[in-house]
C-alpha cells in the first residue's frame, strides 16, 4: 500500500541553487527539451512492436577473480549496468540491482531474464556504491539496503536521491551535482553530466539529477556513463578530465528510435561515444537482462559488432563481457 501511495504522493523535493541544469524546481538537460509526454509513452505502448525475449537465460559459472598485486583494475560484469570494480585498496559497485523486477510495484514490471553474474553472498567487501540516476533499473533500494546492512559503504548519488536513500534508512550518503567530486582514499570520484532524465513515481519527474562518474586514482581513469543519450557531454568530459583508460558505455534499450533516441544510445552511438572519449578500452553495459524496449535480446550485441566493423574499431577495444566475466586492465 505504501508503494502505491508513493505513486501519487512522492517525497518532497530538496532545494538546490539554480544552474544551467536546474531551474529551482526541476533538473533539465541543457539544450532543447526532448522529454517525452505521457501521451507519447501511451502511443509507444499501443503501437510498439516488441521482440519476444526468452523467459530465462542461464549463466556460465566464472570464479570471482581478485585483483592481482600489479594490476590496476578488475571489472566484473554482474549484469545490466551493475559492475564490480576492484581497484587497489577499494571495491566499487555501479548501479547495483539484485531485485527480480525493476518497477515501483514488486509483482509487475520488467523482470530479469538472467541471474546476477556474481551472487550477492559472494560479493567482496564493498567500499563505495555509485548511482547514476533513480530509475528502478539503476537505483534499486532493496539492494542498497542489503548492501548498507552488510558492508555500510559510501553511497554516491545525484542531487535529490539522498531523500530516497534516507527514507530507506541509509545514512552514509553523499549527493553530488555535476562536476562535484569526493575523494575516497587515493581515488577521486567526479560526478559528470549525462543526457537523461529521472523519476521514481508518477509526479516526481526530474526532481532528482542524473549523470555519470569518472574515477581517477592517478594511475588509471575510469568512466561510467550510466544511462544516456548521445550528445556533446562525452567531448566535454574528455576535455575537462582527460582520456579514460576504461569506459563503461550503454548499448541497449534504444528501440523504437523515435521514442528512445533522446535518452538511450543505440550501439552505433555507443561507438561514437567511445571515439569521442578516445577511451583506451570500452565495455558494453545496459543490455540483455531486463526488457525495457522493443529490440531483441541479442540486438545490442549484434548492433555493436556491426558498428565496430563500420567504424573500424578493433574488437579488443570495445568489449562485450558475459555475466560474471571479468576484464583485468
Amino acid at each position: 500500500m505504501f508503494k502505491l501511495l508513493l505513486l501519487f504522493f512522492p517525497l518532497l523535493a530538496f532545494s538546490y541553487p539554480e544552474s544551467d541544469h536546474f531551474n529551482g524546481k526541476k533538473f533539465f538537460n541543457p539544450g532543447p527539451d526532448e522529454l517525452k509526454s505521457f501521451w507519447q509513452v501511451l502511443k509507444w505502448q499501443i503501437i510498439g512492436n516488441k521482440e519476444e525475449w526468452p523467459q530465462s537465460v542461464p549463466n556460465k559459472n566464472y570464479p570471482l577473480r581478485p585483483l592481482g598485486g600489479s594490476e590496476k583494475v578488475s571489472a566484473t560484469f554482474i549484469n545490466h549496468s551493475s559492475f564490480l570494480m576492484q581497484l587497489p585498496g577499494l571495491n566499487v559497485l555501479t548501479d547495483p540491482v539484485y531485485s527480480e523486477r525493476v518497477s515501483p510495484i514488486t509483482w509487475i514490471g520488467p523482470k530479469r531474464v538472467r541471474a546476477p553474474g556474481i551472487p550477492f553472498e559472494l560479493l567482496p567487501q564493498i567500499d563505495v556504491v555509485i548511482i547514476s540516476h533513480n530509475h528502478y533499473d539503476h537505483l534499486d533500494l532493496e539492494t542498497l539496503k542489503m548492501l548498507d546492512a552488510k558492508y555500510h559503504p559510501l553511497f554516491l548519488v545525484p542531487l535529490g536521491d539522498e531523500k530516497h536513500l534516507g527514507k530507506a534508512g541509509i545514512q552514509n550518503v553523499k549527493a553530488l551535482d555535476w562536476w562535484e567530486e569526493v575523494r575516497v582514499k587515493d581515488n577521486r570520484f567526479i560526478f559528470t553530466p549525462s543526457k537523461h532524465w529521472s523519476a521514481r513515481h508518477l509526479w516526481d519527474k526530474n526532481e532528482c539529477l542524473w549523470g555519470s562518474f569518472v574515477i581517477d586514482n592517478g594511475t588509471s581513469k575510469i568512466y561510467f556513463a550510466g544511462d544516456t543519450g548521445y550528445s556533446s557531454h562525452f567531448l566535454d568530459i574528455k576535455r575537462r578530465l582527460g582520456v579514460p583508460d576504461l569506459a563503461f558505455l550503454p548499448i541497449g534499450a534504444y528501440e523504437p528510435q523515435w521514442f528512445m533516441k533522446a535518452y538511450h544510445m543505440n550501439p552505433e552511438e555507443a561507438v561514437l561515444a567511445h571515439k569521442d572519449l578516445e577511451a583506451v578500452k570500452s565495455i558494453a553495459i545496459h543490455f540483455g537482462t531486463f526488457q525495457l524496449s522493443d529490440e531483441a535480446i541479442d540486438g545490442p550485441v549484434k548492433g555493436l559488432k556491426e558498428a565496430m566493423e563500420k567504424h573500424q574499431i578493433p574488437k579488443n577495444d570495445f568489449i562485450i563481457l558475459d555475466q560474471g566475466q571479468a576484464l583485468v586492465y
